[in-house]
């Protein structure tokens, strides 16, 4: 309450992209204080046996993680645990350092409780991203790596740039996200094409059976897919032995949505998160479950606001969910409200743990 009637009209009054590089500032600096570390963490993040997950090597505290896009230059590492999260992905990271799109770059649509994204994947690129991954001493939770396609590069030379940032990376992650569907990117739209997909998949998959490269790898798709081309991916992904997709990144096309903020709000490239894509996104999660049952691990991301909004995709498929935008909306304590929550909903529904509910309103079709 104090933070959603005092904290945050302070904050939406500011340029969304310097808070967001002022929080992590702060973040890196708390982190580092152990004592104050060391308290966060043990309010913020919930361990409670109802809620840890196994996601094939990954042991997850609780369901609740935080998706790439907010710590893209691996520069608060240590902060994750104490904002409640059970696991985090950090990036995404590219193979050559970039700065991304020009500024602004960044902004709110309160109306839709959302954020429009266009980033352009600035980040510190592989090398010096693998210097902070180095230093990195103590992992309360998980901590994943996205990897994108630097910039410019054409589509015959993308599986290969992301391959390379692959065998740097993956040695200093607990699982690693090939991001094909960052919508912030102006070219895109080269992502939706399958044979590059199948081949990135393959390209992948051959390297870790030749280099007996033991590591959990998702595949993260849009939610703008057309089903056919979805099917394709998912039927690529278990031939491939790929653990799961993350589903999903945001909403590039506009069509299909129905914003309450003016054509003029909306009005900025890039991608859209929060409310809106929640629908689309439950309607992802559930297509992968349906086709693929539990041969595949779903990650489910988007407009997730409520204990209700985690569970719901979580019973559509979803293994664990990834939520930040929510986190922006409803202040620093919200994870752990979310985990606390989703307790309740276990015990309202008779689950001894959250893995009982994965999946139970699809039926398979596989």
């Amino acid at each position: 309450m104090f933070y959603t009637r005092i904290i945050r009209p302070i904050f939406f009054k500011t340029d969304p992209e310097w808070i967001h590089h002022v929080i992590i500032k702060g973040l890196n600096v708390a982190s580092r204080i152990w004592p104050l570390n060391f308290w966060l963490e043990k309010f913020c993040l919930i361990r409670d046996p109802r809620l840890t997950v196994k996601i094939s090597g990954l042991s997850l505290m609780n369901p609740v993680g935080l998706p790439a896009g907010f710590d893209k230059y691996v520069e608060a590492p240590y902060a994750h645990g104490m904002m409640g999260y059970g696991f985090a992905e950090l990036g995404s990271i590219t193979y050559s350092e970039q700065p991304g799109n020009p500024k602004p770059r960044l902004w709110r649509i309160p109306k839709d409780k959302g954020l429009i994204v266009y980033y352009g994947l600035s980040n510190s690129g592989a090398q010096k991203s693998i210097a902070r991954l180095k230093n990195i001493r103590r992992r309360p939770t998980p901590l994943g790596v996205s990897i994108a396609p630097t910039t410019g590069l054409t589509i015959d030379q993308m599986a290969e740039d992301y391959l390379k940032s692959f065998i740097l990376l993956h040695a200093y992650a607990d699982f690693i996200t090939l991001n094909v569907s960052c919508p912030n990117v102006a070219s895109c739209d080269v992502f939706s094409q399958i044979s590059f997909i199948k081949e990135l998949v393959e390209k992948i998959m051959q390297t870790v059976r030749a280099q007996k490269i033991v590591k959990n790898i998702f595949l993260k798709i849009g939610p703008d897919m057309k089903i056919e081309d979805m099917d394709q991916v998912i039927d690529v992904c278990v031939a491939n032995g790929i653990t799961g997709i993350v589903a999903t990144n945001l909403i590039k096309k506009r069509e299909g949505i129905t914003p309450q903020s003016s054509v003029e709000q909306l009005n900025h490239p890039g991608g859209i998160s929060g409310m809106l894509l929640q629908s689309k996104s439950d309607a992802v999660i559930k297509r992968i479950r349906e086709r693929a049952g539990d041969k595949l691990k779903i990650i489910g991301v988007g407009g997730i606001f409520s204990a209700e909004d985690a569970y719901r995709k979580i019973k559509l498929g979803a293994s664990a969910v990834q939520v930040f935008t929510g986190f922006i909306y409803n202040g620093p304590f919200f994870i752990r409200q979310l985990n606390k929550d989703m307790i309740k909903l276990l015990e309202r529904d008779g689950y001894k743990n959250i893995s009982e509910a994965v999946g139970k309103d699809v039926v398979a079709k596989m």
